[in-house]
């Protein structure tokens, strides 16, 4: 069996569903955890690929990336939100959500390099709500979805998705399936591209089933994994990846030097 890492979000269940209800045949053995985690859990050779945040990848270059599929978009993504008391140039203090590293390292983008601040940032859990004592705290994933839709009071919504497009007229992408050096998927890439293409056909199904769970209505889930979310990954979206990638040098959040994307074609020793 290959180990697949996977995450517990909405935006991922056109990509798994059809794996877990076994509608398309596959030897996984699918292991959920967060974005973060799933990272760890590749370098230490618990997973054999994952669904891991881009902002990781960067770091091991080593591992290659399942062709054509991605979890990105292009302009409002909805799931990736900042809720503040006052406008962005104002914020000293941002509690950001510890799960994900994709998604902190394009709020120090936007925060430092398009708006020109450099806040303080406190690594935090969100899912209770907002955190007291910042002016600005960040969600992703399903938190991120219903803060976008039903925001606290005196809060002001900034979706970090589309303010990326605007400043870059690129994609985000926030993570890939990245496979760890010497893993032969065999007919598993086939198996995630099937189940990609059987997932977008499923969307509605997915809206209903995730819906109750979310707390969300049908139409707003279904219109975030058919509008928001995009699967796949092409010259946008590589070339997305690359000036987030130069982006985060600058910031000296990796060790430097051009980033190119290897893409899996079989086992490297």
């Amino acid at each position: 069996m290959i180990r697949l890492g996977s995450v517990p979000f909405l935006n991922v269940k056109p990509l798994v569903l059809p794996l877990e209800q076994n509608i398309v045949k596959h030897d996984f053995e699918i292991i959920s955890a967060p974005p973060a985690e799933l990272s760890r859990m590749l370098e230490d050779g618990e997973i054999d690929l994952g669904l891991v945040p881009v902002a990781e990848l960067i770091n091991k270059r080593a591992c290659t990336v399942v062709p054509g599929v991605s979890i990105s978009s292009l302009g409002p993504v909805d799931s990736v939100v900042l809720l503040s008391k006052v406008e962005l140039a104002e914020i000293k203090t941002v509690a950001v959500d510890r799960r994900s590293q994709s998604s902190a390292g394009l709020l120090r983008v936007i925060m430092e390099m398009f708006i020109k601040t450099r806040p303080e940032y406190i690594r935090a859990d969100v899912e209770a709500g907002v955190v007291e004592g910042v002016e600005a705290c960040m969600f992703i994933g399903n938190s991120g979805l219903k803060n976008r839709h039903f925001p606290p009071e005196g809060c002001r919504v900034y979706d970090l998705g589309e303010i990326w497009t605007e400043q870059t007229g690129l994609p985000f992408v926030y993570g890939v399936y990245a496979v760890n050096p010497g893993v032969d998927l065999g007919s598993g890439v086939d198996a995630l591209l099937e189940a990609k293409s059987v997932g977008m056909k499923m969307a509605e199904k997915i809206a209903m089933i995730e819906s109750p769970k979310i707390g969300l209505s049908e139409e707003v889930c279904l219109r975030y994994i058919t509008e928001r979310i995009r699967y796949g990954l092409g010259t946008q979206e590589l070339e997305g990846i690359k000036r987030f990638a130069a982006y985060m040098g600058e910031l000296g959040e990796h060790p430097g030097g051009d980033f190119e994307l290897k893409l899996y074609d079989g086992p490297e020793a």
